[in-house]
């Protein structure tokens, strides 16, 4: 991460920019409550109990008032100037918030506050969308992954800063002192940035603040492929949102803890995102895998169902008071709520990584602050429903909300499975596969940037579609023997993974037939189409007859055919040597596989005769 940082100068400034403003605002913020909490202070007929709330609705309302606009201003100009405009911004704002401290003017400080959450939704577009300018595309999710880790890390030590200060009996002069440096760190870090060119200087600028989001919104709504991605972003707001307002009465109320017991999960939390966030980068070997979401979803649940069921054991404590941290983790059955809220976490920050990078990657670069804009409108949204949510939940129990956010989050995770199934399928292969064996590639850098296109292997074993799954970074589309497609247990899943029976004309006519009309359609769809032109799994070791199938294909649909060499795998369990499938003793583990690509043959080249000579230069396991 540090020396990711040390190598991109801009990027660096972005960071330490983006850490210091949300360190500031919940540094202001949670400073703010905790004096308004424990002074007991009243503001218009209003008491402490209902300030408390509303100052986190005045932080949050400003991002459906002007996100709008932000992401049309961060589009038309340079955003490294704007970012520079919004850290002065907030100086400006922490300056008056100095005054609202020292003369104890809380209509100032909330006045702050609003000011404070303005300056975010003006900073919120310019942070995603500038980062793609910053930063080389292979680097992208890496990039999204420090930011995300980076802004968790500073929401947990601003909050923890601005509470233990205020506590303090000078803490008003060490709160403004703070907040004063802060901000002018800020400012000096967003000069760092380099200048950039404006994505669309023409972009009119509507200030009217509502037609803007209609816009932003009616735009989004359109587009089929990033509005599902929104959508997840901003159900994942919801329920993080939920959870965090619930859990400091679930903590104390269900769990019997005190305050430094609080204190612990939220630091948890806080470290489980940043965790997650850099996690789902090292599985992802730096590609955006929508894939992860719908497992990352499912763990979120998971883990939320233990720690609603693990907290009902809290009756076991025999006292009525609140236990201190020592005693807290005396207890085991409190350790299952400290690992599944961790772990709740942990698949937060695999969940919401991935999503930020694909809208980064899929919105119009002309566009792309706006998208982030529209994302951070319905983000708002979500966390206002998910207050209401939490309110109408909390006379029933601080459990049941977990119990509802992970059964309702249960729905969602198979919703985006049944969406993203192949995806999902070809991680957890690509995972295995790793697993299993020590995987060499060479040439994947010959692959085409995007199908369509035919991936055509040699057939050794039973595992040649897991090393393929685990080597080509999109889903491959098998073509399958229909035999092993209708095997009791196996459609089920096959179907998930898009994969297309095929039989012969002498077995079923009417299946050929359809599985050539499949296999046309996914060309037209500009998927990648895997094939065993041998049909059949070597019983030898030796190249069998190359099959006329892929000629027939590419025909009707002249697209690039890439040749793939699986090499090292014959002598395996799966495989076919000594006569044996699986029955038999390994003779090592995690073998060593050589995973060969050959460049791109465009269709009039392609023939049987040239992928034999590739397969035979390149696959050695005959010599066993």
């Amino acid at each position: 991460m540090f020396s990711f940082l040390r190598s991109h100068t801009s990027y660096a400034g972005l960071f330490w920019t983006q850490f210091l403003g949300a360190f500031n605002d919940n540094f202001l913020k949670n400073a703010l409550v905790i004096i308004i909490t424990y002074r007991g202070i009243q503001l218009s007929g209003l008491d402490a109990k209902l300030l408390v709330p509303l100052a986190g609705g005045i932080f949050i309302f400003p991002f459906f008032l002007f996100s709008g606009t932000a992401g049309q201003i961060a589009d038309k100009y340079r955003k490294s100037q704007v970012i520079t405009s919004t850290k002065i911004l907030e100086l400006i704002i922490m300056i008056i918030a100095l005054i609202g401290f020292t003369t104890d003017n809380f209509y100032l400080l909330f006045t702050c506050l609003f000011l404070t959450g303005t300056q975010s939704a003006l900073f919120g577009p310019l942070k995603y969308g500038v980062i793609p300018e910053l930063i080389e595309q292979k680097d992208l999710l890496l990039g999204n992954a420090i930011v995300s880790a980076g802004t968790f890390v500073a929401i947990l030590l601003g909050t923890i800063a601005g509470g233990s200060l205020a506590s303090l009996e000078n803490g008003i002069t060490l709160i403004c002192v703070g907040l004063i440096l802060i901000a002018l760190l800020g400012l000096w870090n967003s000069t760092r940035i380099k200048t950039l060119p404006a994505q669309d200087e023409n972009t009119k600028v509507d200030y009217s603040l509502v037609v803007p989001i209609w816009q932003l919104l009616r735009k989004l709504l359109k587009d089929r492929e990033i509005l599902p991605i929104v959508f997840s972003i901003s159900w994942f707001w919801f329920a993080g949102a939920a959870v965090l307002s619930a859990f400091p009465h679930f903590v104390k109320d269900a769990m019997r803890g005190d305050a430094d017991v609080a204190t612990l999960f939220l630091g948890l939390f806080t470290v489980g995102m940043g965790a997650g966030s850099i996690l789902v980068e090292r599985i992802s070997k730096g590609k955006a895998e929508i894939g992860i979401v719908p497992i990352a979803t499912l763990g979120i649940s998971v883990c939320l169902f233990i720690t609603y069921f693990v907290s009902d054991l809290s009756h076991l404590q025999t006292s009525d008071e609140l236990m201190k941290l020592p005693e807290f983790l005396s207890h085991p059955h409190n350790w299952g709520a400290i690992i599944g809220l961790f772990l709740f976490s942990l698949f937060g920050g695999c969940f919401s990584v991935p999503l930020i990078t694909l809208v980064q990657q899929h919105a119009p670069k002309n566009e792309l602050a706006r998208y982030i804009a529209a994302n951070n409108i319905l983000n708002a949204l979500s966390m206002v429903a998910s207050s209401v949510f939490v309110m109408v939940l909390m006379k029933y129990g601080t459990r049941t909300v977990f119990l509802a956010v992970g059964a309702i989050n249960l729905v969602v995770s198979f919703t985006l499975y049944a969406k993203y199934s192949k995806f999902s399928l070809r991680l957890w292969a690509s995972l295995l596969g790793r697993i299993l064996y020590k995987i060499k590639v060479e040439g994947e850098d010959k692959l085409p940037a995007k199908g369509p296109y035919i991936v055509a292997m040699n057939h050794v074993s039973f595992m040649d579609w897991l090393l393929v799954m685990a080597t080509v970074p999109e889903p491959v589309h098998f073509i399958i023997d229909w035999r092993y497609y209708y095997a009791p247990g196996m459609s089920f899943w096959f179907k998930q993974a898009k994969l297309i029976p095929i039989a012969t004309r002498r077995e079923n006519s009417e299946l050929l037939d359809q599985a050539f009309d499949n296999i046309s359609e996914e060309i037209k769809m500009g998927h990648v189409l895997g094939i065993f032109p041998e049909g059949m799994i070597t019983r030898d070791g030796e190249l069998g007859r190359i099959q006329p199938g892929i000629q027939k294909i590419i025909k009707k649909d002249p697209i690039p055919v890439v040749l793939l060499s699986i090499n090292g795998i014959w002598g395996s369990i799966f495989s076919f040597h000594g006569g044996k499938v699986i029955l038999k003793w390994p003779k090592s583990f995690r073998k060593q596989v050589t995973m060969t690509f050959s460049d791109p043959i465009a269709a009039r080249d392609y023939s049987p005769e040239v992928a034999r000579s590739f397969y035979k230069e390149n696959v050695h396991h005959y010599e066993d």
